[in-house]
C-alpha cells in the first residue's frame, strides 16, 4: 500500500475546510470518525506488513507502535468525552443520600449514629476531592512535557518536509516520504494526547464541582446538627455489642492460631529428634516452620493489640456517652481528659505499628522477588512460597491494627471536637470547659516533675535517704521569692548607704563599697533560705561542683581578675568617681567604679566600660589625683613688623578678663619663635577641672574669640601661610621650538 495511502490524514491534519455549508462535526463523532480511520489503517498495515519480526525495519516497527497508541488515544477520547457527557446530564437523587438525609429534616435531637454516618459521607467526598485535585496537578505536569512533545514532533514534521523536498532518486524519495509519514503519526499522536489531557482535566473540573456542591451541602447540614446531636443508651450498648462481637471473633482467631501454632511446634520438635533422617529435606522443612512459628508470635502479637484496641474503643464509647449526656462542666472535661490521654496513648502506639507494617511490606517484597528467582525448583519454589504466606500473613496482621488504631483515632477526634476539646469538630467550646481545660493544664506544668534528688541524713547511726522532687512549681515560686526578697534588700541597702554619707560622714565611694559587699552577702543567704523553705536540697546542685571548679579554672579567670582588680581599686582610692583619666584611647570622667568594671563616659558624652584589670595592668592618667588644676597653651601668629609688645598685652588682657582662667599662679605670654609666615607668640594659663567647671576646650575657644578680637582691633594682622617667587629679568628667557616633534605628530595623526 503506498505511503500516501495508509496516512490520508497526514497532509490536511488540524485543518479546516476553507468553505462548507455542512454543520459542524460534533467532537464526539469526529473522534469516532478519525478511530474508525487510524483502526483501518492500522489493519492495513497489518495486512501489508505481516506480524512482528525481529529483525523488522525500525522504521516500520516504529510506524507500527504509533499506529497502535494512536487507536488507544483515539479510543480514550471518546471514552473522556462520553464521560464527560454523562456527568454533565442530571442525575436522579442517590437512594442512599436521600436516606441518609431524610433524619434530619425535623428538628433535634439528632441521633449520634446518623450524624456519624453523615460524618463518614462527608469525608469520603473530601479524600475524593483531594485524589481529583492531585490527579489535575499530575496532568498539569504531563500537559507541560507533552506541548514540549508536541513542538519536537511538529519540527520533526517540517524537517522531514523539507528533506523530501531536496531529496533526489526514487529510492531516497521513498525513504524520505516514509520518514514524513511517521513524523506526521507522531504529530497527531502528540497532538491527540494533549487533547486528552484536556479533556482529562475538564473531567476532572465537572466532578470536582460536584462534589464540592455535595460537600457544601453536608457541611451546611452539619453545622447545624452538630451541637443538637445525642448518643442514646440503645445506640451506645448496639455499637458497643458490635466491638463485643468483633473481639469475640478476634479471640477465637487467636485460640485457631494458637493450636495452629502448637501443631507446628510439635512437627518442629519431631523434626528435630529425626534430624539424621533425609537431613536436607528436614532443614528446608526446619527453615519453614521456624518462619511459621515467628510469623504465629507477631501475628499473636498483633492480635493481642487489636482486642486491646477494641477494648479501648468499647470504653471510648462509653465516655462519649457520659461526656454527651453531661450537663456539668467538670463532668465534660474528665471525659476530655481520658480521651485526650487515650489519643496520646494510640499516637504512639500507632508510629509503632506503621513502623512495623512498613518493615512487614518491605519483607514481602523482598520474599516474593525470591519466589520468582527460585520458581525453576519445584522443592525450593514450595518453600518460597510458604515463606511468601508467612510474611504476607504478618504484614496483613500489621495493616489491620494498623486500620484500627487509625480508625479510634479518627473517632476520638472528632469526639474531642464535639465535646470542646482540641479535636475537630464543630460544637462551640463552653468557656466553663475552657476554663477547666486551662486550670488542668496549669496544675500539669506547675507539678511537672523536672528532676528528683536523693538526700542522705544520719538517723540513730543509720544512713535515711529521702527523695525530693525538683517541680516547675517550685522553681517558680523560689525565683519569685527570690526577686522580691533581692529587691528589699536592695532597697535596704541604698537606705543604708544613704545613712552611712549623711550621718556618719562615710565618703561615697566607701558606701557604694559596703553596699555591694552586703547585698553579696545577703543575696547569698537569701538563696540558702529560699531553697530550704521550697524543700529544695542544696545536693540539688552538687553535680554542678566539677563544672563549676572547671568553670573557674578556665572560662572565668578573666572575670575573677576584674572583680579581684576592682577590689583593690576600690579599696586603694587611687581612681575615684569624678576624676579624669587617661587610659589608652580612652579619655573621660569616671562615672562608676563596679567590681568587676569601671564606667568612664568621654568629653564627646560616649560611655565606655573599662574592665578593672586595665587600671592595674596599664599605665593610667588621672588628671585630678591630686590636683584639678592643669596647665593649657593656646599659639598665636601676628605678622612681621608688627608689635610685638602691644600684642603680648593684648593677649594676656584677655586672659586675665575670661572668669575660669586661674589668677594664681597668673597667666603669661612668651615669644616663642620666628616662625616662617608669622611671630608665634604662646598664651600659657591654669584652669580648674570639674562637673561644675567649663571644659579646657571651652575656655581656649573663648580666649581665641577675644584675642582675634583684640587684636583686630589693634590693627594687629594675624597672617596666613604665604610664599614670594623672585623671578631674574635681568636676562631674557631662552625659547626654541621643537620641529621633530611637531612632525612626529603629524604623523601620528594622518
Amino acid at each position: 500500500m503506498p505511503a500516501q495511502a495508509q496516512i490520508p490524514w497526514s497532509k490536511t491534519t488540524g485543518a479546516l475546510p476553507a468553505t462548507s455549508s455542512e454543520p459542524e462535526e460534533k467532537p464526539r463523532d469526529k473522534a469516532a470518525r478519525n478511530l474508525a480511520e487510524a483502526s483501518r489503517q492500522q489493519e492495513a498495515f497489518r495486512v501489508e506488513q505481516g506480524v512482528p519480526r525481529p529483525t523488522e525495519n525500525p522504521s516500520v516497527s516504529e510506524r507500527r507502535r504509533l499506529l497502535d497508541r494512536l487507536v488507544v488515544a483515539y479510543g480514550e477520547k471518546i471514552k473522556l468525552l462520553d464521560d464527560i457527557e454523562n456527568l454533565k446530564r442530571p442525575k436522579p437523587p442517590d437512594p442512599q443520600q436521600q436516606e441518609l438525609l431524610a433524619g434530619f429534616g425535623g428538628p433535634g435531637p439528632y441521633p449520634a449514629l446518623r450524624v456519624d454516618a453523615l460524618r463518614d459521607a462527608q469525608r469520603a467526598v473530601r479524600i475524593l476531592m483531594q485524589r481529583l485535585a492531585a490527579a489535575d496537578r499530575a496532568l498539569d505536569t504531563l500537559k507541560v512535557g507533552q506541548i514540549e512533545e508536541q513542538r519536537k514532533a511538529a519540527e520533526a514534521v517540517r524537517l522531514a518536509e523539507d528533506r523530501l523536498s531536496r531529496a533526489r532518486g526514487q529510492q531516497e524519495t521513498d525513504r524520505e516520504r516514509d520518514n514524513r509519514d511517521t513524523s506526521l503519526l507522531r504529530r497527531q499522536l502528540a497532538e491527540t494526547e494533549l487533547v486528552n489531557i484536556g479533556l482529562a482535566k475538564d473531567k476532572i473540573a465537572t466532578e470536582s464541582k460536584t462534589l464540592q456542591a455535595r460537600d457544601t451541602e453536608m457541611e451546611r447540614l452539619l453545622t447545624r446538627v452538630l451541637p443538637e446531636q445525642e448518643l442514646s443508651k440503645d445506640e451506645l450498648e448496639q455499637q458497643q455489642a458490635l466491638l463485643r462481637k468483633e473481639l469475640k471473633q478476634l479471640n477465637s482467631e487467636a485460640e485457631r492460631l494458637l493450636a495452629e501454632n502448637g501443631r507446628r511446634a510439635a512437627e518442629r520438635e519431631r523434626l528435630v529428634a529425626d534430624a539424621g533422617r533425609d537431613g536436607a529435606q528436614a532443614a528446608q522443612r526446619l527453615h519453614v516452620l521456624d518462619a511459621q512459628l515467628e510469623s504465629d508470635r507477631i501475628r499473636l502479637l498483633a492480635l493481642s493489640w487489636a482486642q486491646t484496641l477494641l477494648q479501648a474503643s468499647i470504653d471510648a464509647w462509653g465516655q462519649r456517652y457520659v461526656g454527651y449526656r453531661a450537663q456539668d462542666a467538670a463532668t465534660r472535661q474528665t471525659v476530655i481528659a481520658w480521651l485526650t490521654r487515650t489519643r496520646e496513648e494510640l499516637e504512639g502506639r500507632r508510629q509503632l505499628v506503621q513502623q512495623m507494617a512498613h518493615e512487614a511490606r518491605a519483607a514481602v517484597r523482598e520474599q516474593e522477588a525470591r519466589t520468582q528467582v527460585s520458581a525453576a525448583g519445584a522443592a525450593s519454589s514450595a518453600q518460597s512460597t510458604e515463606l511468601l504466606a508467612a510474611q504476607r500473613e504478618q504484614s496483613q496482621a500489621f495493616e489491620r491494627v494498623e486500620r484500627i488504631v487509625t480508625e479510634l483515632l479518627r473517632q476520638i477526634d472528632r469526639w474531642l471536637g464535639d465535646l470542646g476539646g482540641a479535636g475537630s469538630g464543630a460544637r462551640a467550646k463552653d468557656w466553663r470547659v475552657a476554663a477547666l481545660e486551662i486550670g488542668e493544664a496549669f496544675k500539669r506544668i506547675w507539678n511537672f516533675e523536672m528532676f528528683a534528688v536523693d538526700e542522705s541524713t544520719i538517723v540513730d547511726g543509720k544512713s535515711v535517704t529521702v527523695s525530693y522532687g525538683v517541680t516547675v512549681g517550685k522553681s517558680i515560686g523560689a525565683l519569685f521569692l527570690f526577686v522580691v526578697g533581692y529587691w528589699l534588700f536592695a532597697a535596704l541597702a541604698r537606705r543604708l548607704q544613704r545613712v552611712m554619707v549623711q550621718r556618719f560622714g562615710v565618703d561615697q565611694q566607701l558606701a557604694s563599697v559596703v553596699r555591694r559587699w552586703a547585698m553579696i552577702a545577703l543575696g547569698v543567704l537569701l538563696v540558702i533560705f529560699i531553697l530550704n523553705l521550697a524543700r529544695i536540697p542544696l545536693t540539688a546542685f552538687a553535680f554542678l561542683g566539677g563544672a563549676l571548679a572547671i568553670g573557674v579554672g578556665f572560662g572565668t579567670q578573666t572575670i575573677i581578675k576584674n572583680v579581684i582588680s576592682g577590689i583593690i581599686v576600690l579599696f586603694e582610692r587611687k581612681i575615684r568617681v569624678g576624676d579624669i583619666i587617661q587610659l589608652g584611647g580612652t579619655t573621660g570622667h569616671v562615672v562608676a567604679v563596679d567590681l568587676r568594671a569601671s564606667t568612664v563616659r568621654g568629653f564627646d558624652g560616649v560611655e565606655a566600660l573599662v574592665p578593672n584589670s586595665s587600671f592595674l595592668e596599664n599605665q593610667v592618667v588621672n588628671w585630678t589625683y591630686s590636683n584639678p588644676r592643669i596647665r593649657r597653651e593656646i599659639r598665636v601668629g601676628i605678622a612681621y613688623g608688627s608689635p610685638t609688645q602691644r600684642a603680648a598685652e593684648i593677649i594676656l588682657g584677655c586672659a586675665a578678663d575670661h572668669g575660669e582662667v586661674l589668677k594664681d599662679p597668673p597667666p603669661d605670654v612668651f615669644f616663642e619663635d620666628f616662625a616662617d609666615s608669622a611671630l608665634l607668640l604662646v598664651l600659657v594659663f591654669w584652669v580648674e577641672l570639674g562637673p561644675l567647671r567649663l571644659s579646657g576646650r571651652r575656655v581656649d575657644s573663648d580666649l581665641r574669640f577675644a584675642i582675634e578680637k583684640g587684636l583686630a582691633a589693634a590693627g594687629i594682622a594675624i597672617p596666613f601661610p604665604q610664599r614670594d617667587l623672585h623671578l631674574d629679568t635681568s636676562r631674557p628667557l631662552a625659547v626654541s621650538i621643537a620641529q621633530q616633534k611637531q612632525e612626529a605628530g603629524d604623523r601620528g595623526a594622518a
